[in-house]
Formats: C-alpha cells, sequence, structure tokens
C-alpha cells in the first residue's frame, strides 16, 4: 500500500469512528419523554405495534391517526385525547417506523400501512370505527375506505396535503437517499444531522406551526425523542418516505369511496381541498385559521369541537 493509499485509509477510518462516536452519544443522550401508563400492544405481523385506548368502551369508535414521519406519534394528539375520550371510546396508534413501535429495516410502503388499519379494526377495535388521521397519513387512510369499506364509519382528514403529492413516484436518486441511509454508520449519521433539535424546531416553524410561540415545548422534545427513539431507526421510515414509497394515486379512488369525508384545512389551503372535491364531490371542506398542519397542537379546542360536531 503507497502513502496516499494509507492516508486515505487512516482518514476514512478515523472519520467513520467519529461518526459512530456521534451516533452513540445521540442513542444514549436520549431522555425518556413520553408515559407507558396507558400503552398497550398489538402484535401484528411479526412488528410490535404500540397504541393507547381511552374512553367508555360503548361511546363510538374513534381511531387517531398522526402524521407519518418518523418524529411524530400518537403523542401528536395529546391536548384532545382525554376531552374526546368523554364522547367516543379513541384509539391512537404509533404507526410503524413511528414513536414507541417497531422499526424494521424494510421498504414502507402505502399498502402496508392500509393493512394495519383494516386489521388493527377487525382485531382490537371490532366494531364500526371513524377514523380522524393527519397529513400524510390521509393517503392510507383513503385507500383502506376504499379496500376495505366495511368497518369504517365516517373520515376526517386534518391538513390534507395536495394530491398530486402521492402521485410521485420512487426514481433514481430518491432510491440511491433510500440505500444511503440504510448504511450502519453513516446513514445513521446522517439522518442524526437531518434529525437535529434545530432542524425540527425550523420544521414545525414553517411548515407545521402558523405561530411559533404556539410550539409546545412538550411536543418538540417529544418529536425529537421519537426520531431517534430505538437507535435512530426512524431513518428507514424516513428513506422511504423521501424516496416517495409511501405514495399512491388517490385519484382512481376517491370517486368510488362512498363513506362521509370531512377535510379540515387553513383558509388558504382551499385549492388543495377543492382538488379533492372535484374527484368526490360529497367530500365536505371546513376551513379554520390560526394554524398549519398541526391544528389539534395549534388551536386544539376548534378541532376538538369540529370532531364532535362531524363524529358524534
Amino acid at each position: 500500500m503507497n502513502k496516499a493509499m494509507k492516508n486515505i485509509t487512516v482518514a476514512s477510518t478515523i472519520l467513520l469512528a467519529g461518526m459512530h462516536a456521534l451516533n452513540y452519544i445521540t442513542d444514549q443522550c436520549l431522555i425518556p419523554v413520553t408515559s407507558s401508563k396507558d400503552n398497550k400492544i398489538f402484535h401484528w405481523r411479526n412488528l410490535t405495534i404500540h397504541y393507547s385506548e381511552k374512553g367508555n368502551a360503548k361511546n363510538p369508535a374513534l381511531l387517531l391517526l398522526h402524521n407519518l414521519d418518523p418524529a411524530s406519534s400518537k403523542e401528536e394528539w395529546y391536548r384532545i385525547d382525554r376531552e374526546l375520550s368523554e364522547h367516543f371510546h379513541i384509539y391512537e396508534l404509533d404507526l410503524p417506523g413511528c414513536g414507541k413501535s417497531d422499526k424494521p429495516n424494510i421498504i414502507y410502503i402505502n399498502y402496508m400501512y392500509v393493512q394495519l388499519i383494516n386489521d388493527f379494526i377487525n382485531q382490537i377495535i371490532n366494531k364500526k370505527t371513524t377514523i380522524c388521521a393527519t397529513a400524510y397519513s390521509c393517503s392510507f387512510t383513503l385507500m383502506a375506505a376504499r379496500i376495505y369499506p366495511e368497518m369504517i364509519d365516517k373520515i376526517i382528514i386534518i391538513s390534507p396535503p395536495a394530491i398530486d403529492t402521492f402521485v410521485k413516484q420512487a426514481e433514481t436518486k430518491e432510491k440511491l437517499i433510500d440505500k444511503m441511509l440504510s448504511i450502519p454508520i453513516i446513514g445513521t449519521f446522517s439522518y442524526n444531522c437531518i434529525m437535529t433539535k434545530e432542524n425540527i424546531l425550523d420544521r414545525n416553524t414553517y411548515d407545521y406551526f402558523y405561530n411559533k410561540v404556539n410550539i409546545p415545548d412538550r411536543y418538540l422534545d417529544i418529536s425529537y425523542y421519537n426520531a431517534h427513539y430505538n437507535h435512530s431507526n426512524g431513518k428507514y421510515l424516513y428513506g422511504s418516505i423521501v424516496s416517495n414509497y409511501t405514495n399512491i394515486n388517490l385519484i382512481h379512488a376517491l370517486p368510488k369511496i362512498k363513506h362521509k369525508i370531512y377535510l379540515i384545512s387553513h383558509k388558504d389551503d382551499k385549492t388543495i381541498c377543492q382538488e379533492y372535491i372535484k374527484y368526490n364531490p360529497s367530500i365536505q371542506a371546513i376551513y379554520v385559521s390560526n394554524c398549519r398542519k398541526l391544528p389539534q397542537l395549534e388551536i386544539p379546542e376548534t378541532i376538538r369541537d369540529q370532531i364532535y360536531r362531524i363524529a358524534l
């Protein structure tokens, strides 16, 4: 080995060792911020799915689905779930790749979540259920209603993304990102650089909340914890999202869904809602103010009251 190659090898080894050390520090310094008090386990297809159940079993069933994001979890509903449980039998899931549920090294596809919703309703809830889903979870919620309509009652979508967002398919560049994130040390280090506390704050400030002062400190702590829980294995879901593997074209499914569908969205997103209504004119849109993508955290009383009005 000549001197140049030796220097490159030494430098690469030191660099990888540094990445590994920083990954280890991130993992070891993670402080638990979520409670296991109401936590239950659903063993589903070799995966452990965490969920919580609240309220009287005699009340109408309401399944709350958080946004599909490795920094999200069922804690997204913590500002309204207790009040909702006074009138509903509430179920909240940590979707695979999120929260405390398993985060396996797989390609996460839309149909996996469709199957999870159907199996969870049939095996755990076991009665007709209204589903309330946030943002990117709307795609597999709507597909579940299309494929397995029997056990679903009404559908409430909070902050639906533009329909063409779900049309994008995995291309070579995006697939490379997914493969890079799967590399043990380098992929984990890259993901940890993306999911820093500062970047999570920025994303909430510019994408998820209308006013920065409305971002609960607790939610930021929970988001960081979710992103890195289980050795930062949320990177596998993140890679699938970035690579568009979780997408599915809703255009052909929407006209065939017979359930009542309600969209709750910021008034500036009327164009997005009108796209959904174009494909299914029976869809009803409800517009709210002073919020962005997570109104259940920013204007919780308004969202709680809208859910009451729709689902009771």
